[in-house]
């Protein structure tokens, strides 16, 4: 009884002293950084391969040469994440197994089947990428308020939301028309993004001056797609607007909240 107490007093003392010194080995902050980095770019790209890979089953076939495009980004950032520390990371491993599997399958998939396999992979990867910021002690780095925590969640999952409006849009453009249940999944999604990139954002606001530029940016091309998508899926079954001109607007509203994430991760990396 006397070693058990005394064991788990000794694990609650390493508890403690992990959150209550997070800053002391910045070796390992420094790394996790590293992965992040790498992590966010393979998010983009995934995020990316989704919304081209859904509009080619749609029906554009021009879109493929895009889709080998960002299929050779793909590899190119798991080449550089699989020789760091990721390689034993147990949801790195379910992740590249399950890529391996949909990158041979993605094109001759119905579309819902498609964007439900690219939907879990992408949870898995937001999952791993909180993972691998609360081991580096990268959740805790300054007060509960600055914006540190939005990082790792409602920004990147506004992302996501705006990932997956991009791969329902771009699959409906593509084949265009749509139905009751995809309209629907898009008012849902369309709700999603505009909670969450508000939380986000003005979470932010006053926390990162040097964001503020991308925060405006951020918040503008938001408003602009849901415009956009109000227009051309929600108040009509048939859509006029182009697979390829949706997803590059869509596109333009992901790559502004990833501007925030990047400024977000250059000023961790100074405190480093």
């Amino acid at each position: 009884m006397e070693l058990l107490i005394a064991a788990s007093l000794s694990a609650l003392a390493v508890i403690v002293v992990a959150i209550s010194k997070p800053w002391q080995n910045p070796a390992r902050r420094a790394e996790g950084l590293h992965l992040l980095k790498g992590l966010r770019q393979l998010l983009e790209h995934l995020q990316q391969h989704r919304g081209l890979s859904t509009g080619y089953l749609g029906g554009d076939r021009s879109l493929k040469p895009k889709v080998d495009q960002t299929r050779a980004s793909i590899r190119a950032d798991l080449h550089n994440l699989d020789a760091s520390s990721l390689s034993c990371h147990e949801r790195w491993v379910s992740f590249t197994d399950h890529w391996s599997r949909l990158e041979g399958s993605a094109l001759t998939l119905p579309v819902s089947d498609n964007i439900k396999q690219h939907n879990q992979l992408i949870a898995n990867m937001l999952q791993l990428i909180e993972d691998i910021a609360a081991h580096h002690n990268l959740l805790f780095v300054t007060h509960p308020g600055d914006g540190v925590s939005t990082l790792w969640r409602e920004l990147l999952y506004t992302t996501e939301w705006l990932g997956q409006a991009r791969a329902l849009g771009t699959g409906i453009a593509a084949a265009g028309q749509s139905t009751g249940v995809e309209r629907i999944r898009l008012g849902f999604l369309c709700e999603r993004i505009e909670a969450l990139s508000s939380i986000a954002h003005a979470d932010l606001n006053g926390h990162n001056q040097n964001g503020l530029r991308s925060l405006k940016d951020a918040g503008r091309t938001v408003s602009v797609l849901l415009s956009v998508i109000e227009t051309e899926f929600l108040s009509a079954a048939a859509p006029k607007l182009p697979a390829t001109a949706y997803f590059d607007q869509a596109t333009k509203a992901i790559s502004a909240q990833f501007a925030v994430v990047d400024e977000m991760l250059l000023a961790l990396q100074q405190k480093v």
